[in-house]
């Protein structure tokens, strides 16, 4: 389930709630201030939107040809029990007459068998106009996507802060060592919390320092102290998994002249994950229709 991440107006205390409370009230847990949480982005309604309304019209497409596939077997199956019956009741007369029954009941089967290769034909047909029509909302809602991008800050700030939490949290995994967190009284550590990074590295992985201690972080800046002395990072100059433990917006770790190119890359990659999905699916139903 996605989350809205946004700031306390009067601590500046980053909160995240399940997008199913856009738009009510609760209290900040830092400072008790009332706060309203945002609404979902329009993009992401858009998503929510397009993938109910795929479903719905793929639900009612398959519903109607299996119903019209029943009512074809039922009724062919009323006549055959029909003249299974009028067989047995002629059976015990002229043999010309059961041999003439048997290529009833035969010609028969065969009608039963061609109506449900018909009918399954349907099914996948009816199954491609919809694959069609999700296709095409596919493409509108690209369209509407990137249009709404290209002219709201918002919405390319959401887009990109969503993308970088889920490269911070993979990142974690790469760090060369794990943190060493320990749970200080008030007024120390980092919100309650010592942590310091037995090899502190840049970007790439490079070490920068041994046992490194995080004493305050404010805003993109991260203070550090080692044995030897202190410096001060910005988020962009330290790996990506180190912010997966600091109380910090995750955006903050790529580079601000990044931000307009990564936005293009990361809804490309989206679109085309979508349309990956879409084309395995119309290989899937059309994999059911007859060969020529």
């Amino acid at each position: 389930m996605a989350l809205i991440n946004f700031d306390c107006p009067e601590c500046g205390h980053n909160l995240e709630v399940d997008e199913r409370g856009a738009g009510f009230i609760v209290k900040c847990p830092e400072c008790g201030n009332p706060l309203q949480i945002p609404d979902l982005p329009p993009a992401r309604r858009w998503t929510r939107l397009a993938s109910a309304v795929f479903v719905f019209v793929t639900l009612i497409v398959l519903f109607a040809a299996t119903a019209w596939f029943a009512r074809q077997t039922r009724a062919l199956r009323e006549d055959l029990a029909d003249q299974q019956a009028a067989f047995s009741e002629l059976q015990e007369g002229a043999q010309a007459a059961a041999l003439g029954q048997e290529a009833e009941i035969a010609r028969l089967r065969t009608a039963v068998t061609e109506a449900r290769l018909e009918a399954s034909d349907a099914l996948v047909q009816a199954a491609l106009d919809a694959m069609d029509e999700a296709e095409a909302l596919a493409r509108e809602l690209d369209q509407s996507t990137r249009s709404h991008l290209d002219n709201s800050p918002v919405a390319r700030t959401s887009l990109l802060r969503e993308h970088m939490k889920q490269v911070v949290e993979a990142a974690k995994n790469s760090l060369p060592a794990a943190p060493v967190l320990t749970d200080v009284g008030p007024g120390r550590g980092i919100q309650g919390r010592q942590i310091i990074f037995p090899v502190l590295p840049g970007p790439e992985g490079q070490p920068l320092r041994e046992n490194a201690e995080i004493t305050a972080v404010e805003d993109d800046k991260v203070f550090v102290r080692f044995a030897g002395g202190s410096a001060t990072y910005s988020l962009e100059e330290l790996h990506p998994g180190v912010a997966a433990y600091l109380p910090v917006d995750r955006l903050l770790v790529l580079p601000r002249r990044q931000w307009a190119g990564e936005v293009l890359r990361v809804h490309q990659m989206q679109s085309a994950r979508r349309d990956e999905r879409l084309a395995q699916l119309r290989q899937a139903i059309e994999s059911r229709l007859p060969p020529e």
